[in-house]
């Protein structure tokens, strides 16, 4: 730490602000971030199971763990990392590995040998050699030599490579034909939310998803922009007063003062209309408002029949901790309650419905002023 930088005190230690900024953004933006992908993917698979393949793929063992975790929160079945299981007690799943097929002679011992060991979670790996020709017959072999007359039923079978619209439709009629219509089909292969929603539209017979990479890494968009920035200080006689940030990008512009966040929902249909942010000491109205886009204040709309929900949650109160850690069930309920409130189209997977977050017109009055008064203050000899 170095001369004259800020600091904040904590339960009687000293910290550097830099560092608690940091260590907020950590906590909330790769958690953010995965969790979004998650959801737009399962909502892209359209009732599909979604499970979650990246440990490998993963920048490092925490986030292999943490990732997983927020795929489950996102809408994720279970995930191929044990640690994560063991951890978050959440869903684990997998199946046999080509390495596993490899060492035996031939792919139908390697199938025989794994049945023999799963014979309740029986999912085989069809592509190592050829999908059609081996891979689909050998699993169905298995199945009929000894999965059947030992009472037990294949479970799935996993495409990992080729057209896996053709593919899935192929062996779904191969499997049908041996009479195993409850033998599921999982696909994986470098998956995302634009490809599954591809698949599905050409009619694969795909039951769940194995997504590695693309989800663990949001590789279409690797990051979140979270920032934290100083909206309020209070000055030495206990007055909170609003501070603000000026850029020359729009966006980046803060919104200043001590606030509130509210969501409107309306009554009839439970959706969420658009979030507002006002300033602590306003009264939001319960039976009419005025809301406008902050980028355009000129596109206005009056909304009635809402419902206020106020979303801010203490964690802390003078140092303490006074929030109760929500279980990993009770998270993922919470998210998928959330989901539910938004309308279809802003779940949109391609243009979506903009979702709005409003300023109040106090707040939206206050970050003009400040602005100006800003502007011109911080220009050399100016008055």
């Amino acid at each position: 730490m170095f001369k004259n930088e800020p600091f904040l005190t904590i339960r009687g230690s000293i910290i550097d602000a830099q560092l608690v900024e940091t260590l907020l953004l950590l906590s909330v933006n790769y958690s953010t971030l995965i969790t979004t992908k998650a959801s737009r993917i399962v909502n892209a698979a359209r009732g599909r199971t979604i499970l979650e393949f990246g440990a490998r793929r993963a920048q490092g063992y925490d986030a292999a763990v943490e990732g997983a975790r927020c795929a489950i929160i996102g809408g994720c079945f279970g995930t191929s990392n044990t640690l994560t299981g063991f951890q978050y007690d959440v869903p684990v799943t997998g199946t046999i590995a080509h390495s596993y097929i490899q060492v035996f002679e031939n792919e139908y011992d390697a199938f025989l040998s794994y049945a023999k060991v799963q014979p309740n979670n029986c999912i085989l790996l069809v592509d190592t050699y050829n999908t059609l020709k081996s891979g689909v017959p050998n699993s169905i072999k298995v199945a009929q030599d000894y999965l059947i007359p030992n009472g037990y039923r294949l479970k799935g079978i996993r495409l990992d490579s080729g057209d896996l619209a053709y593919l899935s439709k192929r062996a779904r009629i191969m499997l049908d034909d041996a009479g195993l219509f409850d033998c599921k089909i999982s696909a994986s292969n470098s998956l995302n939310e634009d490809v599954i929603d591809d698949l599905l539209t050409q009619g694969a017979q795909i039951d769940a998803f194995g997504v590695g990479e693309n989800l663990i890494t949001s590789a279409s968009s690797p990051v979140i922009g979270g920032v934290y920035k100083i909206v309020a200080a209070e000055d030495g006689h206990g007055e909170i007063n609003p501070l603000i940030k000026l850029s020359e990008n729009v966006e980046k512009v803060t919104n200043p003062g001590y606030k509130r966040l509210y969501r409107f929902y309306d009554k009839d249909t439970n959706k969420a209309i658009a979030d507002y942010i006002a300033l602590y000491n306003e009264v939001v109205p319960e039976d009419k408002l005025e809301i406008f886009d902050p980028i355009a204040p000129w596109k206005r709309k009056t909304i009635h029949n809402y419902r206020i929900r106020e979303l801010h949650v203490p964690i802390f109160k003078q140092g303490e901790l006074v929030y109760k850690e929500p279980t990993i069930e009770e998270t993922i309920q919470y998210t998928q309650n959330e989901l539910d409130s938004l309308w279809d189209e802003v779940k949109r997977l391609k243009f979506p419905h903009q979702y709005y977050v409003d300023l109040s017109q106090q707040l939206f009055d206050l970050k003009n002023k400040l602005i100006e008064e800003n502007r011109i203050k911080q220009i050399p000899n100016s008055k």
